[in-house]
């Protein structure tokens, strides 16, 4: 059973071959990072994906199965030695892309926070070029694999334009050389499926990557031309499904895969003393308050929402309302708040309120308060001594820490060592992670994750102060920096000064400033009692490392520079740095992909064995039912056929093979008669040479 025309080896078909490779692999990888506008070493990588396509080609075009088995395994171990060698430095390139992806998208969406991923190496140059080097391996192994097995065009695009969906997304161009690549491979692997030559693929590939290659570079040149992008800009409307979807990928840009694992993460806001165990914060950064103000000070606005008392392991209980006092004052002034969705059922009050003057007309309250630019002198009352109790479950772990850090000192040299403390052993982000079981909140916080937001930080901060013998509680409500006022503030047209505040500020005369609160200005900080002073706000959720400048208000104000908002709560722009479970799954899945192999090598000599232990008659049996089997999934027509003649006749007429009378009589003698003189090893041979090229011909 012989293919009727012998084929000889052909050098130009290999280059054609490799050509096509080269052109799909790297038109996709090679555009994807120009469009990002990542540097990394382009010669090195287009010299190592060619050598690569150019091995891959002349091996299969030997014909010999064996061989190309053999140097698809070596590659394959050579991949997991890349994989497991340096991992690190492809998982930095990995990381390096994302932090780009994710800039870019921020620029896009207007999104001012978001996720940055830390590296490993920090050579962006070195890591992206590995990165580049091993994902493209990956890609032309498996185009290589495709291309073998005609695998259609849709498979094609879908493997090599994946990577562009993000860029098309966030309008960003490849560049015109990568586009011209991916146009002719596609053309390429068009007109081989639609023109019926897939039998002599690699042959026909020498004369019709050429003409599609010059093809490509006429249109794309053409159309870039006749429609530059600018124009195209103008003419295309913005796809509504698309601008629908921006609100997601805005939380996309900012929270990562958290954004779409929702499920254990908890929202913003003020949760009335909740501890959410979730694994992430996810703010919607939709408005929560409307505040106008004068700022008076550079030090940042906390309006009071809940005050805790005991705490319960997973929650705080609520305290009686206890404002700081007003007792004496150097300036007074009138906040607006104004509620755009009043279901919550909390006042957010700016500290020194008076009650009495505190007036609500619809969703806008109305505060009278005096800014705590002075303290008021000599204030002394009893203090409930719930606020000085650390509860058993979180006990041993609040004494370990202070017991480790030696706080000492005076009420506020306390206060700064615990804010220090925390600052160099802890680090902030809206994404904790999960914990397994129901550890206490603090202990938990304390020992073992060491990472958490405002309210981590609030709650431990309060437990250390309560153990060091110094009253206090945990506040909840919302909170904003100077910088915010003066890069996100607007002025209020038509509103006086004299309105709103008089007296002191150490600021000076500034103005009426509106304030949109956004959900993610929630916050959580800690009120000690100090003899003398009263209850005083500390907030130990670390600060941005930074050093600002501090200018005057209206030289802040009206010099904004538009590059975010430099916030001070313990949430910096770009967020904290995440340890990605991404890092886990990578050796997760490279493990669970060594061990594919392993099990298919081990069942693939389990049945070769087995095999051997068959008669010569149940040998050949077993590789013309396998024929049998190939042939009926793939063809209706061929499963109508009942006998054994019919079938070899359609397989001479449809497959395009040379069956002798002499193998079909072995076959018939095979099946029915009662003792077999044939050589069945040397028909099964001839059998599984036939499933072979019924397998790569195009049938008729």
């Amino acid at each position: 059973m012989q293919a009727q025309e012998s084929q000889k080896y052909d050098f130009f078909s290999v280059l054609a071959k490799a050509l096509l490779l080269f052109l799909l692999v790297y038109g996709a990888l090679g555009g994807f990072l120009s469009a990002l506008e990542i540097e990394y070493n382009n010669g090195l990588c287009m010299l190592v994906l060619i050598v690569l396509a150019l091995i891959l080609s002349a091996v299969y075009e030997t014909g010999k199965r064996w061989l190309t088995n053999l140097v698809s395994f070596l590659l394959f171990v050579v991949y997991l030695y890349i994989a497991v060698s340096y991992y690190w430095v492809i998982n930095s390139g990995y990381y390096e892309i994302l932090n780009r992806i994710y800039e870019l998208a921020r620029q896009y969406l207007n999104v001012q926070n978001g996720t940055e991923y830390s590296l490993m190496v920090e050579e962006s140059y070195l890591t992206v070029t590995v990165f580049a080097l091993f994902f493209g391996m990956v890609g032309v192994i498996l185009l290589n694999m495709m291309l073998q097995n005609k695998s259609s065009l849709l498979k094609v695009i879908l493997l090599t334009l994946t990577p562009y969906v993000v860029l098309f997304y966030l309008e960003c161009s490849p560049e015109l050389i990568y586009v011209i690549f991916l146009f002719a491979g596609y053309l390429t692997a068009a007109i081989l499926q639609g023109g019926n030559v897939r039998e002599k693929m690699a042959r026909q590939m020498r004369y019709i990557l050429p003409l599609a290659m010059v093809i490509s570079v006429l249109l794309v040149r053409l159309t870039a031309f006749l429609l530059p992008e600018i124009q195209y800009g103008r003419i295309v409307p913005k796809n509504t499904v698309k601008a629908s979807s921006e609100k997601y990928m805005a939380r996309f840009a900012q929270f990562d895969m958290w954004a779409i694992f929702s499920q254990g993460s908890s929202g913003t806001g003020v949760s009335g003393g909740m501890l959410s165990k979730g694994s992430a914060v996810i703010p919607t950064y939709e408005t929560a308050l409307i505040v106008r103000y004068t700022p008076y000070d550079i030090q940042p606005v906390y309006l009071k929402a809940f005050t805790g008392k005991d705490y319960l392991g997973n929650r705080w209980s609520k305290a009686e309302d206890e404002l700081l006092e007003t007792g004496f004052w150097q300036g007074r002034g009138i906040m607006e708040v104004e509620k755009p969705d009043d279901t919550d059922g909390y006042d957010y009050q700016p500290y020194y309120t008076d009650e009495e003057l505190t007036v609500k007309q619809g969703n806008v309250t109305y505060y009278t308060y005096y800014p705590a630019v002075g303290r008021p002198d000599e204030v002394t009352g009893q203090v409930d001594e719930a606020y000085l109790d650390v509860p058993e479950s979180c006990r041993n772990a609040v004494e370990r820490v202070c017991e480790a850090a030696g706080f000492a000192g005076t009420e506020e040299e306390i206060a700064l060592e615990i804010i220090s403390y925390f600052q160099k052993n802890y680090s902030y982000t809206l994404r904790p992670g999960f914990y397994i079981g129901h550890p206490d909140y603090i202990t938990h916080f304390l020992l073992e994750s060491k990472r958490g937001y405002c309210a981590h930080f609030a709650s431990a901060a309060t437990m250390l102060f309560r153990q060091m013998g110094i009253p206090a509680r945990y506040v909840e409500g919302y909170a904003f920096s100077y910088f915010n006022v003066v890069e996100e503030g607007a002025l209020v047209e038509g509103a006086e000064y004299s309105d709103y505040y008089e007296g002191y500020a150490p600021l000076g005369e500034t103005a009426l400033i509106e304030m949109e609160i956004p959900d993610a200005y929630a916050h959580a900080w800690v009120e000690i009692y100090v003899d003398g002073m009263g209850w005083i706000v500390v907030d130990p959720t670390p600060a941005r490392t930074e050093q600002e400048d501090i200018l005057s208000f209206w030289d802040a104000f009206m010099n904004r520079n538009g590059e975010g908002t430099n916030l001070n709560m313990g949430e910096s722009n770009l967020g904290a740095y995440l340890e990605t479970v991404l890092s886990g799954m990578s050796y997760v899945l490279l493990c669970g992909a060594g061990l594919f192999v392993i099990v298919l090598w081990t069942l693939y000599l389990w049945r070769a064995h087995k095999e051997k232990k068959l008669s010569g008659r149940e040998r050949v049996q077993l590789e013309y039912g396998r024929i049998e089997s190939y042939l009926s999934r793939k063809y209706v027509d061929y499963r109508k056929l009942r006998t054994l003649r019919e079938q070899l006749q359609w397989m001479r007429d449809h497959g395009g093979l040379e069956i002798s009378r002499e193998q079909e009589d072995a076959l018939y003698e095979v099946y029915f008669a009662e003792n077999v003189s044939c050589n069945c090893e040397e028909l099964c041979r001839q059998l599984r040479k036939m499933r072979n090229l019924l397998r790569y011909k195009r049938i008729r």
